[in-house]
């Protein structure tokens, strides 16, 4: 891995861990002291972000994440919700009997977690990008999986800066059930219509918290 791509997924995971918030002044003099980095890779990074619409690079004055309005974060997951909901699509149509039989698999393990372990948050985190991306290989749709990858790292990053995945996660693990049947019994249709009211669920735990959260800031 590159300078480049190195100092872009270190930032990403600070995004998505709400290492940084909404609003917040990014500096290269600091990111080049607290990474070690120069500054080329820095702003390549930045760059990058700025085109995923992570953060707004601001002529003549630097850096900042992005603060956008609660429609705007509705918008984003209907476009998030609609993407999952056609990739899943493809999946029940695409997909082979070891795909289905590795994605049992994986839901199994997300059944296991104990959601009051504190680290359970982190654990379900990985396991969830983990399911959703076999669904995004079933469907064998390139273009459309590097689209929605970028879309994940947008709605974590929206989870966390409205409290976490701790207000849904057990219930959200749960409907990965249905979705695999449908996945599993072809039935594109199906497997659209439960993909998308599961990210419809996700979306409404995280637009709840995030109009919690700015009414009590």
């Amino acid at each position: 891995m590159n300078k480049k791509d190195e100092i872009y997924d270190l930032l990403v995971s600070r995004m998505v861990g709400a290492q940084y918030n909404f609003g917040q002044r990014l500096s290269v003099k600091d990111l080049v002291s607290d990474t070690g980095a120069s500054r080329q890779p820095i702003m390549a990074a930045l760059n990058r972000l700025s085109s995923e619409g992570f953060v707004r690079i601001i002529p003549q004055v630097g850096c900042e994440v992005i603060n956008p309005s609660y429609d705007q974060i509705a918008d984003f997951y209907i476009m998030f919700e609609r993407l999952e909901g056609l990739l899943t699509e493809l999946a029940a149509a695409r997909r082979t009997d070891s795909q289905t039989r590795d994605l049992r698999a994986l839901q199994a393990r997300i059944l296991t977690i104990d959601f009051d372990e504190p680290r359970s948050a982190v654990i379900y985190c990985e396991l969830n990008r983990a399911f959703h991306q076999l669904i995004h290989d079933m469907a064998q749709s390139p273009f459309l999986d590097a689209r929605q990858n970028s879309n994940f790292d947008m709605s974590d990053f929206f989870i966390n800066q409205a409290g976490g995945f701790n207000h849904f996660m057990a219930d959200t693990a749960r409907e990965h059930d249905e979705i695999i049947e449908a996945i599993a019994s072809k039935s594109p249709a199906r497997a659209r219509g439960l993909a998308e009211s599961h990210i419809g669920a996700v979306a409404s735990s995280a637009l709840a918290g995030l109009r919690k959260h700015r009414a009590a800031a």
